[in-house]
């Protein structure tokens, strides 16, 4: 699988309160928050304070967040609400009941996916860490269609520099006569089912292009987007320019329902918001929607006994995983996710560690099942102690890895040779810690007959 230059991207306002003079359509009072001091914290990756920076750009009044910051509302804490904004970058996002700076959930937007069904994401983030792989469409991500400003269009006879690899001179020679500046460092991309760009990792600027009739047309996506997002007890509800039509629903928000901070985000480039808003609503002010929690078959595996993280060793890793295993204090019991997801970030934060996750299955007789899995960022399975499986997934993973790096469970498989009585299936997990981004598992059987999952 292919992970494309989105992937890279990954991965707010007191006392001049200004009450807008309309109310929503459930008649909670819109408030506005300017973008100033009183209202707005600054904050950069280190966790030094900042300044704002307050600018006009493409004819809205704006905050600027530089690559990185974060943008804190000085208000009081938001349980259920509806908050409108335009943003205009790449990678634009808001965080909702905000705990602290590492606890909230997020909701992004990926602007170079524009009408992928991956354009906009939801995903919950536990310790810091941004867990992108593992919460997936259809249920986290949505399709977006973003707006993109045409900077620059060259002649169709150039049409043979537009190849995979490093940007030849003549492009960029006919890209620069048009006043459009890219390095000798920038390389083009032409995915099978994304957009293709060019993209200079110096200035991290990156186009978009397309053939059309009269020539090559380079885009820019970093324009005006509005958006809205309604949070209801475990449901939010997004749309995006649309304000009548819901891009994103998601029924099973991670975090527990409980009022939390707002903040603005710039994972990648510069991003800029403007017209924030925000009203309380109350249960019932949602439109209803037919989107339902889906019900989980039985044969996934929930019910798992976690271990104390622990440094792997690369050689005798089967001799800690078994060492451990005799020690029941050295485990505590959880549960997946309601999609059968289990996100070791919700326990731990240390992405440098690895861990055990272990369950029992019963078994009426000796029998073969198929085990379904999928995991980030390397797994070994074991079953009685046997090694079944071994396998990384990094950045950048190999084209048999399942789909763009993302965690599905009918993307691996291996058969469990089940013994009569209780067998012990184990999960030697290690997380992302290159990136610090995943670090997560899902898994379930192919089949229950004369099995039972303890």
């Amino acid at each position: 699988m292919k992970i494309n230059i989105y992937n890279f991207l990954i991965c707010f306002v007191g006392i001049s309160l200004v009450s807008c003079n309309r109310q929503n359509k459930e008649n909670n009072p819109v408030q506005k928050y300017a973008f100033n001091d009183s209202h707005w914290k600054i904050e950069n990756p280190d966790g030094s304070v900042d300044s704002l920076k307050i600018v006009d750009h493409q004819g809205r009044h704006a905050i600027l967040l530089e690559p990185g910051q974060k943008a804190f509302l000085k208000a009081p804490d938001f349980k259920d609400f509806a908050v409108e904004f335009h943003c205009n970058g790449q990678v634009p996002g808001v965080g909702f009941r905000v705990q602290d700076p590492k606890n909230y959930e997020y909701l992004y937007l990926r602007m170079f996916m524009s009408g992928n069904r991956d354009a906009l994401q939801y995903t919950p983030i536990h310790n810091g860490n941004l867990p992108w792989q593992l919460y997936n469409y259809p249920q986290y991500e949505g399709k977006a269609t973003y707006p993109r400003r045409e900077v620059a269009t060259i002649p169709l006879s150039l049409e043979d520099q537009l190849v995979n690899g490093k940007a030849s001179n003549s492009l960029l020679s006919a890209l620069r006569n048009k006043g459009v500046e890219f390095s000798e460092e920038s390389f083009v991309d032409i995915p099978d089912a994304s957009p293709a760009y060019i993209y200079d990792p110096k200035s991290s600027e990156a186009l978009l292009f397309e053939k059309r009739e009269d020539g090559i047309a380079f885009l820019d996506i970093r324009t005006w987007v509005h958006v809205k997002a309604e949070v209801l007890g475990n449901k939010m509800t997004v749309y995006v320019d649309d304000m009548d039509t819901p891009t994103l629903v998601v029924d099973d928000l991670k975090h527990e329902a409980r009022a939390g901070g707002i903040s603005l985000y710039s994972s990648f480039g510069e991003v800029y918001f403007s017209d924030f808003s925000i009203s309380e609503i109350e249960s019932g002010d949602t439109k209803s929607s037919d989107h339902d929690v889906a019900q989980m078959a039985p044969n996934y595996i929930t019910k798992w006994y976690l271990s104390e993280m622990f440094a792997k060793d690369s050689v005798n890793f089967l001799q800690q995983a078994d060492s451990l295993l005799k020690h029941r204090d050295k485990f505590k019991e959880i549960n997946a996710d309601k999609d059968g997801l289990v996100n070791i970030s919700r326990f731990y934060d240390d992405m440098d560690n690895t861990i055990v996750l272990t369950t029992k299955i019963i078994s009426d007789a000796e029998k073969e099942v198929k085990l379904n899995f999928d995991y980030a960022d390397h797994l070994v399975i074991l079953l009685n102690s046997k090694i079944l499986f071994d396998g990384g997934m990094d950045f950048r993973p190999p084209p048999d890895k399942g789909t763009e790096g993302r965690v599905f469970v009918q993307d691996e498989q291996t058969t469990l040779k089940l013994r009569k009585g209780v067998n012990r299936l184990s999960f030697v997990l290690s997380g992302d810690n290159r990136q610090k981004y995943n670090w997560g598992c899902i898994a379930k059987l192919e089949n229950l007959e004369g099995i039972s999952l303890q």
